[in-house]
């Protein structure tokens, strides 16, 4: 049974472990280089706050997600959609059905990698053009 000071004791490692991340050393199963399906069956991804002031909210283990399967495609484009900007599109591209939340519980239903791709400015211009006017037949 887990324990809720379990629980924060394992936060605290995950934490710990994405500050040796940025030093250099990657914790965790294989090789995880930070892009998705880089280390399938490594350790699951998990959600944590990033330092320097802990406010932002970031996967750890990024390589143990893999491809978003056909029949959850359409759910990951909804959720990936909702933090569009003016700017940027976001995409799901990568899925995993044991992902885990701030608090190291399993997300229901799994989670979601989603990566922001820039929106294309969509400046079709109309172009006009006099057509000759036909002549009169008589």
């Amino acid at each position: 049974m887990i324990t809720k000071s379990t629980r924060i004791l394992i936060a605290a490692a995950s934490v710990l472990g994405l500050l040796a991340g940025c030093a250099g050393t990657t914790p965790g199963v294989g090789t995880d280089d930070g892009r998705v399906g880089s280390n399938p069956g490594g350790l699951s991804p998990q959600r944590v706050y990033a330092p320097p002031e802990f406010k932002n909210i970031v996967w750890l283990n990024v390589g143990s997600f893999e491809a978003v399967p056909e029949d959850l495609a359409a759910a990951g484009k909804e959720f990936c959609g909702r933090q569009n900007t003016e700017n940027e599109e976001y995409k799901a591209v990568g899925y995993h059905r044991y992902a885990m939340d701030t608090n190291s519980y399993p997300i229901k239903g799994g989670g979601y990698y989603c990566e922001a791709q820039a929106k294309q400015k969509n400046e079709a211009r109309a172009e006009t053009r006099a057509e000759p006017e036909a002549e009169p037949k008589t």
